[in-house]
């Protein structure tokens, strides 16, 4: 039998040992320098696997089946490797996981059939950090700065219609908008004991009038050092080192500075820890991510690009898949991102109403396992890598254009055109093989195209050349009229045509211009397939 003595050391060592396991877990959450290669930024309405409740139980489910729902979720987005789990925990001016007394509208609460839960005590929002805290998954609780989807108003916009933009848009030029939110996020920290906040500005990237994003930067800048402020407090409160602060941003910076969002800034002064730059809706691979990462030079700031499912605007049908994911995030990764962010990953297993066809629940939670085969920048190059150049929009929601075609105008004399896209690929390589293609509509009988990459001249017989009079329908992706679609070998011959590690340049030319008078020819849907030749065992 121990004697007193050796007990009471073997349970001061077991504690000792119990606490160093806690604080290591939460410095580990909590430091900006932390490797962060996945964050899975969870939707509002779709917040983990509710496609359960809304699609099958219609509210019927009990207190204790949906805290099992909600843990049950959070335990498979462990089990596929992500490092960080961002939740949407505020929009609109109303709370979506617990409740609030600066802003006290339950609407949203209500629809994400959370009202119940919280009343009776079981608040949403702490379940997950909870549970998070068992995986060591950093909690990031996601706030929408502004938000166009339509929704009965909050309270604030109700009381305050001065500072209405357009529906539930709010213009944080007022006083009132920027105090409300710090109020809040001030509330929010005080309650929940999160490793932190992401300001997600994509959901409307308008948060002034349009043309004065620019002339408004500062108010953003003061409203982001407020914040930061705010977390510094928290994190003092809860003996913590930080609490980190990240931001969604659209992908150029261009965009950021017309809306009035000086990144720079906010890295310079230390006021964030990382930055997603991102398509409002669908993965660009053309994406500068290089463009972020010079700004955070000398820096502790993290670049996470965001990969979407949904391929390109106006494919209610298409989605990406492993493939696409692996090119995107190679491109991200050559270009200096430290991980990657999904978001709207929900498409993937639940498809809204009244589309057809619907995507099928059946993916939840395998989908979630493409997630942890993007961690490591070098395994990616052991498998197939599929790159799509789509025309993402003719205009994007932040006001800029976005439509990546080649359109020939055929009342010049020799039309022609080109387009930028990037592969961080060398197909030098013996063990790739790589195919290109593209899709050309409005050729007439007779004409052809003159095809150049990067300066070098595709052979005709490298060139396969296939005619769909039917075009394509709404049910196979976005509709197309008639077209010719080109796929060009790249292994062929004794010296492959010029593809090079990062951004390459197709270069088209109408040979054989028949008819001046119709409507440009369009060059659209670059794709390249790099294929891995598996050694033989």
């Amino acid at each position: 039998m121990p004697s007193p003595v050796s007990f009471a050391h073997t349970v001061i060592l077991v504690l000792s040992v119990l606490l160093l396991g806690c604080t290591m877990t939460t410095l580990a959450a909590e430091s900006p320098h932390r490797e962060r290669r996945i964050l899975y930024n969870s939707d509002g309405s779709n917040a983990l696997a509710e496609h359960w409740m809304w699609s099958a139980h219609r509210g019927a489910m009990t207190l204790t089946e949906k805290q099992d729902l909600i843990e049950e979720s959070i335990d498979e987005i462990a089990a596929a490797g992500v490092d960080t789990l961002s939740v949407v925990a505020w929009e609109k001016f109303m709370p979506n996981l617990a409740s609030s007394d600066v802003c006290p509208d339950t609407y949203r609460l209500k629809r994400l059939q959370y009202l119940d839960m919280v009343e009776a005590g079981r608040i949403p929002i702490e379940i997950m950090i909870d549970r998070c805290r068992r995986h060591s998954l950093e909690f990031i609780a996601t706030f929408r700065m502004n938000d166009k989807h339509a929704s009965p108003p909050a309270r604030f916009i109700v009381e305050n219609p001065e500072v209405v933009l357009v529906g539930p848009q709010v213009n944080y030029a007022h006083d009132a908008v920027r105090t409300t939110f710090l109020a809040f996020m001030e509330e929010f920290l005080t309650r929940h004991d999160v490793d932190g906040i992401q300001f997600d500005y994509l959901r409307n990237p308008n948060l002034f009038p349009d043309g004065t994003g620019a002339a408004h930067a500062h108010l953003l800048t003061d409203l982001t050092r407020r914040a930061r402020a705010l977390l510094d407090a928290a994190a003092k409160r809860r003996g913590r080192s930080r609490l980190m602060l990240g931001v969604r941003v659209p992908q150029t910076l261009e965009e950021c500075r017309a809306l009035g969002f000086d990144v720079g800034a906010w890295i310079r002064e230390g006021l964030i820890d990382w930055v997603v730059p991102s398509d409002f809706f669908y993965t660009d691979l053309n994406a500068r991510t290089e463009d972020f990462v010079a700004l955070t030079a000398g820096t502790s700031c993290r670049i996470y690009p965001a990969l979407h499912p949904v391929t390109c605007v106006e494919d209610n049908v298409g989605i990406n898949g492993l493939e696409h994911y692996r090119a995107a995030a190679r491109n991200f990764y050559a270009f200096g991102a430290s991980g990657i962010e999904a978001y709207n990953y929900q498409y993937h297993w639940g498809r809204r109403v009244g589309r057809t066809p619907p995507w099928s629940s059946v993916n939840w939670p395998a989908a979630l396992g493409y997630l942890g085969q993007l961690r490591n920048p070098e395994q990616l190059v052991r498998f197939d890598r599929h790159y799509r150049f789509f025309r993402l929009w003719s205009t994007a929601p932040t006001g800029f254009a976005k439509d990546d075609r080649i359109q020939l105008d055929v009342s010049q004399k020799d039309p022609e055109g080109r387009f930028r896209f990037r592969v961080a690929e060398d197909l030098e390589d013996p063990t790739l093989r790589a195919i290109l293609h593209f899709k050309a509509a409005g050729l007439s009988d007779g004409e052809d195209l003159e095809i150049t990459l990067n300066g070098m001249p595709v052979p005709d017989r490298w060139v396969i050349r296939k005619w769909f009079s039917r075009g394509r329908p709404e049910t196979q992706g976005r509709p197309l009229p008639p077209f010719h679609e080109y796929t060009i070998d790249l292994g062929r011959g004794p010296q492959r045509p010029s593809i090079m590690h990062g951004d390459n340049e197709l270069f088209a030319r109408l040979l054989h211009n028949t008819d001046p008078t119709k409507n440009p020819v369009t060059i659209d849907e670059v794709e390249m397939y790099v294929y891995v030749r598996q050694p033989k065992p």
